[in-house]
């Protein structure tokens, strides 16, 4: 999977999720790792939902993962606890609202 469809997965998963479900305004980063570090920024501020294909830096989480893992959970073949704990995915900052982020994309059809 490359970045560009790595990307747009995530950004189908993140605009269609009911993100009204988080209690508060947040920012989360992505970052995708092959040789090189990816990052996907998304936020929810005040209803609105951004995504860009940025370094943004100063957000509440960052989410790192290979290309391979974010694939896995986005396609619902990987548990994000058996991950997290293995050590496939790193969290840093809020990890409940990354848990979070994720319940609300595994509730999308891919």
């Amino acid at each position: 999977m490359t970045f560009d469809e790595s990307y747009e997965m995530i950004k189908h998963k993140f605009l269609e999720a009911d993100l009204s479900k988080i209690d508060k305004d947040f920012s989360a980063e992505f970052c995708l790792t092959d040789e090189q570090e990816h990052y996907v920024y998304a936020a929810y501020i005040d209803g609105q939902k951004i995504i860009e294909p940025v370094q943004h830096g100063g957000t509440d989480v960052t989410v790192r993962m290979s290309f391979e893992t974010a694939e896995q959970l986005l396609y619902k073949e990987l548990d994000p606890f058996k991950a997290f704990t293995t050590g496939k995915v790193k969290a840093r900052g809020n990890i409940f609202l990354a848990l979070s982020l994720y319940k609300q994309f595994k509730g999308n059809a891919s």
